[in-house]
């Protein structure tokens, strides 16, 4: 267990692209500490998984976004894509500002695109059910949700909000 805690916080130090999938499982592991850790080094890789220069207007995307800035981030963060196309956690942040202006559909394309880089990008995979849930596609946002689960089984938002809809596709059902 103190192994899989260490090789997990190693990674996320010294770890890059080529550690995700790893980190991706570890974050269901039947541990709990390997777990938290596994998801801090997820994340600090997805964030840094580019040029210094890439990273840093990532950063500025993601601050603006944050500060519920949507129209300001989006064109910074079409750039960074332009410029860094695999970068996973830039996809996410597109998807975000997207989101934020309600163009769902935009928002959608741009969190699988994320997902594409990044299976274990289990946040986009719960914004993805979001998406298909204001949609009124429920089966899709389900299986979404399903997969964010799978990943992370600690997220407890993503396992209310499966309950929610499967209440409401029970009530839709009678």
């Amino acid at each position: 267990m103190e192994q899989r805690r260490a090789a997990a916080l190693a990674l996320g130090m010294l770890g890059d692209r080529r550690c995700v999938d790893a980190l991706g499982r570890a974050i269901s592991d039947s541990d709990r500490g390997v777990r938290l850790v596994a998801d801090d080094s997820f994340r600090a890789v997805l964030v840094r998984d580019a040029a210094p220069l890439h990273h840093q207007q990532l950063l500025r995307v993601m601050h603006l976004n944050d500060g519920g800035e949507y129209a300001a981030a989006l064109s910074p963060a079409l750039i960074l894509i332009d410029q860094a196309p695999t970068y996973a956690e830039a996809h996410h942040q597109l998807a975000i500002c997207w989101h934020g202006l309600e163009d769902f559909a935009r928002a959608e394309r741009a969190y699988q695109s994320c997902l594409w880089h990044c299976r274990f990008h289990y946040l986009a995979w719960q914004s993805l059910a979001k998406i298909r849930y204001l949609n009124g596609n429920l089966e899709k946002a389900l299986h979404a949700l399903d997969y964010c689960v799978d990943i992370n089984p600690d997220l407890e938002t993503a396992r209310m909000q499966r309950r929610q809809i499967r209440r409401r596709m029970r009530q839709s059902d009678v």
